[in-house]
């Protein structure tokens, strides 16, 4: 057995109690935890000084669309009626495999380098198999931990792979039989499913029921557009007895006081993504309601042609609005609050050990306990923003940036060190996504002339009959 200890560091194990250690140690021997503490015995391990820094989880983000990686940045000035129109129905459909590859090769590479260990990779742009197949094997080569969700979003291309629900529901079971059949496994089976109102509700019945019947994690954007009918699918979902446990409801930002109970007794969690709801329109995240009801809540980056892939830039920004809406009650009474409603360590648990449960990983990963998987990390305190460095949660979240994460553990394997990812070829991986994009953004312009078409084409606005025929239940 090979052993690793960890020593001298700051340990913030989000276990139950939320323990933490002042210059504490961790044990890793292969791929599991064996003991947290002091004066642990080395016994031949490699001892890693920390150096006063922290030592934590790793970082689970619970909804990011890693093929997007590709298009860095295009929608940063963009609403999610643009979002619609130009990357789910124009961009998305020129998608080759090897783009979806690519995408999830880069976005792992992002997401390990800011110590995210784990991801729900809603790949909601399967066109083909073969889309498929390259976005799963980019995953297992990566050597993160994942959870593939198979998207049955359909794309508005011209000859589609698949015609009808039950073909993508068999596309599914085949990646899931040949590909991801192990629950043990780095990178295993979710489903991505379609939003309600795009699709006829009796298909939006299939693929809920075909997800529990496989037993997998499934995830759904829901109630985050304001004004038309898609996505407003909570109440229906309750309805028709379709809520459950294993679901993870992306945004839910217009959810009504029902519709939050609702999703509370079906003991559905909810997965806010700041940067996104906060400039595309659909509002405040919803930490506050959550808690609240008593929903579990937790955090993604979403989409990476927005915002990077750094979970704790997440983090901060959920938990300041959380806070600044609570204190406006306060303001608008002439009065200013005297402590703060939510905490650091909340908001910790929304992007580890929460994450972790929402997946069912919660006995593999998402804290630092005896037995449990080392997916762990080294956060530096050798920077001169983290100088002098306090023992306070808050400064992960407050004060850490991807590059002081100077250690990543995926299950007791090292994947960075000394702040560089472990065995990547940065100029041959960089290349590679520039090629993907720059054939992307080539493929669409053929296409369609434009990379945002306009309001009058294909769009949210235009699709609203068919949205409130389909929810014709």
């Amino acid at each position: 057995m090979h052993k690793t200890l960890i020593t001298n560091a700051y340990v913030i194990t989000m276990d139950r109690a939320r323990t933490t250690l002042s210059r504490g140690q961790v044990l890793i021997g292969d791929d599991t935890i064996l003991q947290i503490g002091h004066d642990l015995p080395q016994d031949g391990a490699e001892v890693i000084d920390a150096h006063g820094g922290i030592v934590m989880p790793g970082f689970v983000d619970n909804h990011r669309h890693m093929w997007q990686t590709n298009l860095r940045a295009m929608l940063t000035d963009w609403t999610l009626h643009e979002y619609m129109r130009g990357i789910r129905f124009s961009i998305s459909p020129v998608l080759r495999p090897e783009d979806i590859a690519a995408g999830n090769h880069i976005g792992a590479l992002e997401a390990l380098n800011a110590g995210v260990t784990t991801v729900f990779d809603y790949s909601h742009s399967n066109n083909s198999p073969d889309h498929a197949t390259a976005g799963v094997e980019a995953l297992l080569a990566s050597g993160m931990r994942a959870v593939y969700g198979y998207g049955f979003v359909p794309a508005p291309v011209d000859h589609p792979a698949f015609g009808s629900v039950e073909d993508r529901i068999a596309d599914a079971q085949r990646i899931h039989d040949e590909l991801l059949s192990s629950p043990d496994g780095l990178v295993t089976m979710g489903m991505a499913l379609t939003e309600t109102g795009l699709i006829p509700w009796s298909s939006s019945v299939k693929e809920i029921r075909a997800a529990l019947d496989m037993g997998v994690p499934q995830s759904i954007h829901n109630n985050n557009y304001f004004g038309v009918t898609v996505s407003q699918g909570v109440a229906p979902m309750h309805h028709a007895g379709l809520l459950h446990e294993s679901q993870i409801h992306v945004h839910c930002n217009t959810s009504t006081p029902d519709e939050f109970r609702y999703l509370a007794d079906a003991g559905c969690t909810i997965v806010s993504t700041p940067d996104t709801e906060i400039q595309m329109g659909m509002g405040h995240p919803v930490f506050n309601e959550a808690k609240e009801h008593g929903i579990r809540s937790t955090v993604g980056c979403d989409i990476i042609t927005l915002n990077g892939g750094d979970v704790v830039g997440q983090l901060r920004l959920g938990l300041q609005d959380a806070r600044v809406r609570v204190n406006d009650s306060f303001n608008q009474r002439q009065e200013m609050p005297l402590t703060l409603a939510t905490s650091s360590m909340d908001a910790l648990a929304w992007g580890t050990i929460n994450g972790a449960e929402a997946l069912g990983l919660g006995s593999v990963t998402g804290s630092l306990e005896v037995g449990k998987q080392a997916d762990v990390l080294i956060i530096s305190a050798d920077s001169p923003n983290m100088w002098p460095m306090l023992e306070e949660p808050g400064t992960v979240i407050f004060h850490s940036h991807p590059q002081d994460v100077d250690t990543v553990f995926v299950a007791g394997k090292v994947v960075k060190r000394h702040g560089r990812l472990v065995g990547v070829d940065y100029d041959a991986a960089r290349a590679k996504a520039e090629a993907s994009r720059d054939w992307i953004m080539d493929a669409v312009l053929r296409t369609t002339g434009v990379v945002l078409p306009p309001e009058e084409s294909m769009s949210l606005i235009s699709l609203e009959q068919a949205a409130v025929a389909n929810m014709a239940l």
